[in-house]
């Protein structure tokens, strides 16, 4: 009894070992593992990642995942804090006194304006004299 429990261990053990790099040809649009008339030989997937890989990426992914918890406290911090705003004053308050109305003064042309010499007073003689 003990040598087929043996015998189905090491059976199973021997299914769950990778298989062996076989090669694969590409015969056209069709892929096989045998080689056919003009097939041409693609090259073999990359290995799986070492061990010493696969736990620096994990390290690496459980650091991101500590970072984005806490940026996300953060943030939730932030949004609880208060929002300052502006309120207008109540409208039972008195209106402030309307200001009265200030005269301007006369302004400067924008733009240059030429006047002959003289004409302003010809103008004023001639009226005196009418």
């Amino acid at each position: 009894m003990k040598a087929t429990i043996s015998a189905m261990a090491l059976a199973a053990f021997a299914a769950a070992l990778p298989a062996a790099a076989q090669g694969i040809y590409r015969c056209g649009n069709n892929y096989s593992q045998q080689p056919c008339p003009g097939a041409s030989q693609l090259e073999s997937p990359p290995p799986a990642p070492s061990a010493q890989a696969q736990a620096q990426s994990r390290e690496a992914t459980q650091r991101d995942a500590r970072a984005a918890d806490a940026m996300e406290k953060a943030r939730l911090k932030e949004e609880a804090k208060p929002v300052s705003t502006y309120i207008p004053a109540s409208r039972t308050e008195e209106p402030a006194a309307p200001e009265k109305p200030v005269a301007a003064k006369a302004k400067k042309p924008q733009y240059f304006t030429a006047v002959q010499p003289g004409d302003k007073k010809s103008k004023k003689k001639d009226a005196k004299k009418d």
